[in-house]
């Protein structure tokens, strides 16, 4: 959301502790003072339905109260300080928004249109200014949430709330493969916020949720442009932003996209390394032999080979076919330590990856995200553990149904070139 400290009114308070603060378009969050801790943003009205507010008589200095204030983004989750969430005047935040490929063209489109649109937005109920609860609700109502979907897509998602006009946005894999986008949030029409809730894509009943960006100052970044800091192409093709919407921390990958953003030499971004584009052209003929090679092993011998790709990898394998005679099935459970960055002492987390393996030709359809996802429930790994799903086939794509579950569910699809280059860079 896109807040102006001018524009922040105490308009309520519940004994001398809890203070209803306005945040403007109709937004409010619940300030707990003793704890310094700013809720996270709902519609006024559902605070004032489920609270007995009096006046505001007292004469807090919100100037000074709100550097000091921790935002809740989400009902449980870390909170973040006020400053860092919010940017200051001299410092906007940086954004990685990934779309779905699948409808990526559409999708750019709109992006030309000065609208940058995610998905999740199926129904005309999913609305974020309705707030958390509201959320939850709308989806619980439309159908099981047995996993716990709808939170994960909320605490995702809500970020988009705040981000304000002026901040970075980095959408990889737009309007291709090859390139990323660089562009700037603006205003909503009308409104304090940059976020808005609207009709769906053209030809979709999706992509509801949207972020207006200056559609004058689109940059667009090849990644093996010269140009192109190694850091930013590293980081894009990782899993480090992997989520729809990431809020970046990396000060060098900020600094880096600024600089891009900022450079006079607009053309040569685009454009790839002359003998890159030849490179890739004879890589890609080789990996589209190896694979045809690889598809006449037996399931058993490509499933020993992705095994060997992985402990190449550095990872451990923990399970081997997995399966709970209710559909669900993985046939490769494996772990490993990554080092994490921060400024205080050095961490590490544990990135655990569940694979379904398939030897298919021409398309493979959605069974085996259908595998992935009911077989998760059951592992019952630890919460500190960052899982990520994968399908890997070595067929030449996935089917639209396919691509959209495993976007709902946040499934990494990995086709059969995918893999070879995936293979032959661990060897």
């Amino acid at each position: 959301m896109q807040i102006n400290v001018s524009n922040i009114k105490i308009v309520g308070q519940e004994g001398s502790e809890r203070y209803l603060l306005s945040l403007g378009n109709d937004q409010a969050s619940i300030l707990h003072l003793k704890e310094k801790i700013l809720s996270a943003p709902m519609h006024i009205e559902s605070f004032y339905s489920h609270g007995f507010w009096q006046d505001y008589q007292g004469n807090l200095d919100l100037n000074d109260l709100l550097p000091l204030l921790q935002v809740e983004v989400a009902l449980g989750s870390p909170l973040i300080p006020f400053n860092e969430l919010y940017g200051s005047e001299e410092e906007s935040k940086c954004v990685v928004f990934r779309q779905n490929d699948a409808d990526r063209m559409l999708l750019y489109q709109e992006i030309l249109q000065g609208r940058l649109r995610q998905g999740w937005g199926y129904s005309d109920r999913f609305s974020l200014f309705q707030g958390q609860q509201s959320f939850i609700q709308s989806y619980q109502n439309g159908k099981t949430d047995l996993d716990g979907t709808a939170q994960k897509q909320w605490n995702v998602l809500s970020r988009m709330l705040f981000i304000k006009e002026g901040d970075t946005l980095v959408i990889p894999k737009q309007p291709d493969s090859q390139h990323f986008l660089i562009v700037k949030a603006k205003r909503a029409p009308n409104s304090h916020s940059c976020y808005e809730f609207s009709g769906p894509l053209a030809d979709t009943d999706d992509y509801r949720h949207v972020i207006y960006i200056d559609p004058d100052h689109i940059q667009k970044v090849h990644y093996d442009s010269p140009l192109t800091p190694l850091i930013v192409k590293r980081l894009l093709k990782s899993i480090a932003y992997s989520s729809p919407v990431n809020m970046v921390r990396n000060q060098e990958f900020k600094q880096a996209i600024s600089e891009v953003f900022s450079s006079s030499e607009k053309e040569e971004l685009e454009k790839a390394h002359p003998l890159h584009d030849k490179l890739l052209t004879i890589e890609n003929k080789l990996y589209t032999e190896w694979v045809k090679t690889v598809r006449n092993l037996t399931p058993s011998d490509f499933e020993k080979l992705v095994k060997k790709c992985m402990k190449d990898n550095g990872f451990t394998i923990l399970k081997s076919n997995s399966y709970d005679r209710k559909g669900g099935d993985i046939d490769l459970l494996c772990s490993k330590d990554i080092p994490v960055e921060t400024p205080f002492e050095l961490k590490s987390i544990n990135l655990t990856y569940c694979i379904q393996i398939k030897k298919h030709e021409n398309l493979t359809g959605s069974t085996g995200v259908h595998q992935l996802v009911s077989m998760e429930k059951n592992l019952n790994l630890d919460e500190a553990h960052v899982v990520q799903k994968i399908l890997i086939s070595l067929a030449d794509g996935f089917t639209e149904e396919c691509e959209e579950m495993a976007a709902d569910h946040r499934v990494e699809l990995i086709n059969g070139v995918d893999f070879a280059q995936i293979y032959f860079k661990s060897i």
